[in-house]
């Protein structure tokens, strides 16, 4: 049943264009809501980040039917998995970019492609390598993260991945919060980066992977492009970000099949 939900939210995930929803600034509302109880900044994001959780579970085990857990699961995997239209928008970017208007591409590269805007602005040198970054970030936070956390826990795991995804976006985000964020991605990141290493160049992202996996506060995003980078190493810089677009998505794949064997022999 898991891997069918995965599987399901990953399809309908990729015939979707960029939408609009309003959870997210429900959730901003849940979160300063919260902020405003006379409680330490602990003790406030745990009332944030539990109490829907720990709702969720509840109601699941009181109900104990697999299409309440199915239509939860799928629900939460489709809010969390957004838009797959990177490989479109990627396309757009790189049309832009032949065309000389820089202005367009970096905005492209900033809305759909995980650009950080206040690290580079439009004709800076470098900039595909924040944009590679960023499609590996993306594809972190929309598919990796939870995935892995939904088959820990479930549609509750996915609450709590995007409870977390939603607090990033609150202007008064604190260093707790993002120590909170770096634990809770720390095994799917390194997860993710060792498959990267599978369906890439091994021998190159390998020694990366151990160098770097081993530091707890080894930053996310650094470990990533490292290992996407060294997993591509033999690829023509001009077809870098193609290039990792194509290792993302065998890296996708990869966990599907995985995910796929794992349910099959634990029946």
């Amino acid at each position: 049943m898991d891997f069918l939900v995965v599987l399901i939210a990953y399809l309908v995930s990729i015939s979707l264009s960029s939408y609009d929803e309003p959870f997210t600034e429900w959730t901003l509302g849940w979160r300063r809501l919260t902020a405003r109880i006379k409680l330490n900044r602990a003790l406030a994001l745990a009332v944030y980040l539990l109490a829907p959780v720990v709702l969720l579970a509840a109601v699941l085990w009181f109900f104990s039917n697999s299409l309440v857990s199915f239509v939860c699961s799928l629900a939460l995997l489709l809010l969390v998995f957004r838009s797959g239209d990177q490989p479109e928008k990627l396309a757009e970017y790189q049309a832009k970019v032949d065309q000389g208007d820089e202005q367009a591409a970096w905005q492209i590269a900033v809305d759909s492609l995980g650009l950080e805007s206040q690290m580079y602005q439009p004709g800076d040198d470098g900039i595909d390598e924040g944009v590679q970054a960023g499609l590996g970030y993306l594809f972190l936070e929309r598919f990796f993260v939870p995935v892995f956390w939904f088959i820990a826990f479930g549609a509750p795991g996915v609450l709590l991945v995007w409870l977390t995804s939603a607090l990033m976006r609150d202007e008064q985000v604190d260093a707790f919060c993002h120590k909170v964020k770096h634990a809770l991605y720390w095994i799917p990141v390194r997860a993710m980066a060792i498959t990267t290493a599978l369906v890439g160049s091994f021998s190159h992202c390998f020694p990366v992977w151990t160098q770097q996996s081993k530091d707890f506060d080894s930053d996310d995003r650094v470990l990533l492009v490292r290992c996407m980078q060294s997993a591509i190493c033999q690829a023509d810089e001009c077809d870098m970000l193609s290039e990792t677009l194509k290792l993302l998505k065998r890296t996708q794949f990869a966990w599907l099949v995985m995910l796929g064997f794992w349910l099959l022999f634990s029946i």
